[in-house]
């Protein structure tokens, strides 16, 4: 087989587990229609592809890969690198920040994590902050061993993606639209305000659209679980609560008994890293 930079470097990105397509020679744009549903890793038709179209750019197709890409720009006078190093205001969270890490052209950087499965953040557009943009559900990046004008995309750390930090899964995951009503008064006493947050939370998932199902599902199971971690609440009690608020999205836009367990299984277990205490008075 003859020797071909594009090609390689997609099969390359396949056999890290990531889904691929081919983008137009030279461009970020999409070589091939419903590129969502065509990404793959199979390597007869990688190959095919590129047998094709030898010149061809390579993406990867975020969502399905699992992967949640930070893309750090320098353009428009801002920095995106500068950026994130504020918002992690600890040691821990600058360290938590090292992962598989690819540069650009135009001298930003591309920082790839994991997602726990079933768990859907969508593109955003500096939400986190000036020259921070985010691929994940719905979108793609440049894959390394591309090329964009005289430049090329280079893996600078080759380690494998980290998880996700979850000081940054806080900040990119959808916020409600609003706060329900979840009692008639204020509550007065430690048992009373946990019993709000849990109702509370269990609610905003059985309210869910099917578009943030997951996500909500995954943030409550976050939430409730740090209260575990804290002693402050039971885990089968909130397991059985989590399940019994998502029961009715059993068999909706293919949501599964399994893919529920393990959305409150991960969210559980994320939560857990943050254990959270209430302040209670003398």
């Amino acid at each position: 087989m003859p020797t071909n930079r594009f090609r390689d470097a997609a099969l390359a990105a396949a056999a890290r587990g990531w889904m691929v397509f081919p983008l137009r020679a030279g461009s970020k744009r999409p070589a091939i229609d419903a590129w969502p549903d065509q990404a793959t890793i199979d390597r007869d038709r990688i190959i095919a592809w590129w047998a094709a179209h030898p010149s061809a750019n390579v993406a990867i197709a975020t969502g399905p890969s699992g992967l949640y890409v930070l893309d750090l720009d320098t353009r428009h006078g801002h920095n995106g690198a500068d950026t994130l190093y504020r918002l992690a205001d600890t040691a821990a969270a600058r360290a938590s920040l090292l992962t598989f890490t690819v540069s650009t052209p135009s001298n930003g950087y591309h920082l790839y994590y994991r997602v726990p499965e079933g768990i859907q953040l969508r593109n955003t557009t500096s939400r986190l902050g000036a020259g921070i943009d985010s691929r994940g559900h719905g979108g793609y990046v440049v894959a390394a061993g591309s090329r964009i004008g005289a430049g090329s995309y280079r893996i600078v750390t080759a380690r494998p993606p980290a998880a996700l930090p979850d000081w940054l899964f806080e900040r990119l995951a959808p916020q409600p639209l609003s706060l329900p009503a979840v009692v008639a008064d204020p509550p007065h006493s430690p048992d009373a305000y946990l019993n709000a947050i849990v109702a509370g939370e269990t609610r905003r998932v059985a309210t869910a659209e099917p578009g943030i199902r997951n996500t909500t599902l995954f943030r409550a199971s976050f939430t409730l679980g740090r209260l575990i971690a804290g002693g402050e609440l039971d885990q089968q009690r909130v397991r059985d609560a989590l399940i019994a608020a998502a029961q009715g999205h059993i068999g909706i836009a293919n949501f599964t008994t399994r893919e529920m367990n393990r959305t409150i299984t991960s969210g559980l277990a994320l939560g857990a890293r943050r254990p959270r205490q209430l302040t209670r008075r003398p």
